[in-house]
């Protein structure tokens, strides 16, 4: 499995919601991505993990989000991209599906 993201830090709050907003509804778990999750660091910041079978497949998920990442650094979003090989994915054997697709 292959690992590709990106940590946002945004203007403000408002940017960071609508922005994240919008790619969790035309991005995620589209174009070969298997799963995804984010992190908020910060009130302005998150970071998006989405995870693929393999390189190749991640890298053609970022041909299909090359313009809405333009978008965003044209916001004034500052954009630290992040990818690499996936290994030692553990999960608990008592965690549940409901536990993993949970919203907070």
């Amino acid at each position: 499995m292959y690992a590709r993201g990106v940590r946002h830090t945004f203007t403000n709050e408002m940017m960071k919601q609508s922005v994240t907003n919008f790619m969790i509804q035309n991005f995620d778990l589209k174009h070969g991505m298997m799963m995804s999750f984010k992190i908020h660091t910060a009130e302005n910041q998150v970071v998006h993990i989405g995870i693929f079978p393999d390189e190749k497949t991640a890298e053609g998920y970022a041909k299909h989000t090359q313009q809405a990442r333009d978008q965003i650094a044209e916001m004034g979003a500052k954009s630290e991209p992040l990818s690499g090989q996936l290994t030692d994915f553990l999960i608990a054997g008592d965690v549940t599906l409901d536990q993993l697709t949970s919203k907070v």
